[in-house]
């Protein structure tokens, strides 16, 4: 029984260390790449945008608060999310997890940490703003067009539009 117990104990020891051999989990790295595209900030930006919100629900709920109170109260919800928004990542991590595969996080990791990859991210929010403007443009140029086009449309199928 001795012999026994002395084989099968370097055998338990090798189980459990083999984990932290084996380097960052699949969802260890999705962690790191959604960080790295600045999740963390852009939680605590949504919970500041929050703010006026909470506030007015607040207020619109109790009338007779006064203005430190309901201060106070968004206070402490923005805080209460912050405390949570490690929940709320884990959730965009799973999310990562149904869609790429352990070998697709880590050639998007390799891309994130590129030269090419650290400009992709440093330039993402001027692109984005880029496109809004380009959308409002072309929204402006053709959006009536497109309008009158979808109405001949309804009209073509039977349709009468007061």
């Amino acid at each position: 029984m001795q012999r026994f117990a002395l084989v099968l104990l370097p055998f338990a020891l090798v189980l459990m260390i083999s984990p932290a051999w084996a380097g960052p989990s699949t969802n260890d790295k999705i962690r790191q790449l959604i960080e790295m595209d600045g999740a963390q900030a852009v939680a605590d930006e949504v919970i500041d945008r929050q703010r006026p919100l909470v506030r007015k629900s607040f207020l619109a709920g109790h009338p007779g608060a006064s203005n430190k109170m309901a201060d106070a109260y968004v206070g402490a919800f923005a805080a209460e999310l912050t405390v949570r928004r490690d929940e709320f990542l884990d959730l965009i991590v799973a999310v990562y997890a149904k869609t790429f595969t352990a070998e697709e996080i880590d050639g998007l990791l390799a891309f994130h940490a590129s030269p090419l990859g650290q400009k992709a991210r440093s330039v993402a929010p001027s692109i984005l703003l880029g496109g809004r403007q380009a959308g409002a443009t072309w929204g402006k140029k053709h959006g009536a067009a497109v309008a009158a086009a979808a109405m001949a449309k309804l009209k073509a199928m039977g349709y009468t539009v007061k």
